[in-house]
């Protein structure tokens, strides 16, 4: 199996419970904590780093490594899930760990589905990074 591309960080963010990287690449990589709870305050901060990069046309490919044991919140799942959250994303490539990041990873990847951003389910970071820079949206 090839390795994955390499790349280099332009910037970092440091939130207390993730760590967003933007890379030359194009991928968005945010990447948990351990034991960390994501509710509605932390998925608004995490959006609020995205959205301050958004230059209004060109949508992220983010690729999202949950902590061991990390949860998502019902309210942090919904906000993550509604359209105005992701207007900004193509796609997302999550690491699952667990059956749990399984299950919530389904529950968003269904409405997701239903909007703009395509979202897929990996279980090593190589395939999922070949997968974003594969990855082409769709036109309108």
């Amino acid at each position: 199996m090839p390795k994955s591309a390499s790349h280099k960080i332009i910037k970092s963010y440091e939130t207390g419970f993730s760590t967003i990287e933007f890379w030359d690449n194009g991928i968005v990589f945010i990447n948990m904590q351990d034991n960390v709870e994501i509710d509605l305050d932390k998925s608004v901060r995490q959006f609020t780093i995205l959205n301050e990069h958004y230059n209004g046309k060109d949508r992220f490919k983010v690729l999202v490594e949950p902590g061991k044991f990390t949860y998502i919140t019902p309210e942090g799942r919904e906000f993550a899930a509604h359209p105005e959250s992701n207007e900004m994303t193509a796609a997302i490539a999550v690491i699952i760990h667990s059956m749990a990041q399984r299950l919530i990873v389904n529950y968003l990847m269904y409405y997701l589905g239903k909007q703009k951003t395509k979202m897929k389910a990996f279980d090593t970071k190589q395939k999922a990074e070949r997968w974003l820079l594969s990855y082409k949206p769709k036109k309108k």
